[in-house]
């Protein structure tokens, strides 16, 4: 059987970000592991969403599960650190948030998954985790740390991917950032997202697969997490829904390890090769 092992950080971060993707794998009979390191516990939800639930973290778990019974994910596997924020946030310094965690401990849960579940392929963020957030970030680190613990294990992982973007939308972006007269490099609600960053460090792309077939259940999955702003919601069913859709129709993949050799085509399936 082929087996996925997907290791982020938030309730949300699948579904935002590899909806399409898990829901094509698992019609094709791929069990899929999904760890998600944080209960998504920092900061708030609207108040409507607290119904039946006793904090943010029950909320937002409960989203994932959600979203993972649209997707068909086999198994959550819940780490249930505390959220950590932007850079230089104090909620970075809570003694239980991802980011203050030891970085061998979380490579150790992960390459405990890793041996049990004995994916055939890991896929967790860039270096700079997508976005600048540590806790991708962190997961980024204790990922490759676990690939590492785990390479001298008879049936260790083949293939690493880091999921990431092209550097034409990001670039889109800064433009039109800047037509409205802001700063690239000072959005959000807090300031602290440098899309200017986000386009120095993306990665290349060296896998590219077909997901347009799979976006309506990436979309149910994404609004299973009602608390969140939804990336994925452009609202209506216009241009905006068309554009969405035609800009998601491929998922795009850094291949960490083994590392493309010279000359190497894109590849069309992670699973190329095994």
């Amino acid at each position: 059987m082929k087996r996925l092992l997907i290791a982020y950080a938030h309730p949300d971060d699948e579904s935002f970000g590899l909806g399409s993707v898990i829901a094509r794998y698992v019609a094709q009979g791929v069990q899929v592991t999904l760890i998600c390191a944080t209960n998504g516990d920092v900061g708030t939800v609207p108040e409507e969403h607290l119904n039946g639930h006793d904090s943010v973290a029950s909320v937002r778990l409960a989203e994932l599960d959600c979203a993972a019974s649209v997707l068909g994910i086999h198994e959550v596997i819940k780490f249930r650190y505390r959220d950590s924020g932007m850079m230089g946030s104090p909620d970075n310094e809570h003694p239980n948030a991802l980011w203050k965690a030891p970085l061998d401990q979380v490579a150790a849960r992960i390459a405990e998954v890793m041996r049990r579940v004995k994916p055939q392929v890991v896929i967790t963020f860039d270096p700079y985790g997508g976005y600048g957030h540590p806790d991708h970030i962190k997961m980024h680190q204790a990922t490759l740390a676990a690939w590492k613990l785990v390479q001298n294990d008879a049936d260790r992982p083949t293939k690493l991917y880091f999921s990431t973007f092209p550097k034409t939308w990001i670039r889109l972006g800064v433009m039109l950032v800047r037509l409205v007269g802001k700063d690239p490099r000072k959005l959000g609600r807090n300031n602290d997202l440098d899309l200017q960053a986000m386009i120095d460090a993306t990665t290349p792309v060296h896998t590219r697969i077909d997901v347009s077939a799979y976006y309506e259940v990436g979309m149910r999955a994404a609004a299973c997490h009602a608390s969140q702003a939804n990336p994925r919601d452009v609202g209506g069913n216009g241009i905006g829904q068309s554009l969405a859709r035609w800009f998601s129709r491929n998922a795009l993949f850094t291949r960490a390890e083994p590392p493309p050799r010279p000359g190497e085509p894109v590849e069309r399936d992670l699973f190329a090769g095994i």
